[in-house]
C-alpha cells in the first residue's frame, strides 16, 4: 500500500509542463488578437501549423503522462482536445 501512495504523488514531466505552457500561451495570443498584429502572410503561415503541432504534442504528452499522473493528464487532455477541435473548425471555416 505504501508504494501506491508514493506513485500517486509523482510530479509531471517537465516536457508536459512546457507543452501546457505553450498551449496556454497560444490561447492567450489568440484571445488577445496578437495574431492580427502580424503581417497577414506570416500569420496565415504559422497559425494553423502551430495549433496542429501543439495539439499533437499534447496528445503525446497525455499518453506518457497518463501512466504517471492521471490528474495532470486529464487536464492536459481537455485543453488539447479543445485546441484540436478549434484547429479543425478554424481550418474548415477558412477553406470555405
Amino acid at each position: 500500500m505504501a508504494d501506491k501512495n508514493i506513485e500517486e504523488g509523482k510530479k509531471p514531466y517537465k516536457v508536459s509542463w512546457a507543452i501546457l505552457g505553450l498551449l496556454v500561451l497560444n490561447w492567450l495570443l489568440f484571445l488577445t488578437n496578437s495574431y492580427s498584429l502580424m503581417p497577414v502572410s506570416i500569420s496565415d503561415l504559422i497559425f494553423t501549423p502551430v495549433w496542429v503541432i501543439l495539439s499533437v504534442a499534447g496528445i503525446i504528452a497525455v499518453v506518457y503522462e497518463f501512466k504517471k499522473n492521471k490528474g495532470f493528464a486529464v487536464s492536459l487532455a481537455g485543453l488539447t482536445a479543445i485546441s484540436l477541435l478549434f484547429t479543425v473548425l478554424s481550418y474548415g471555416i477558412g477553406k470555405m
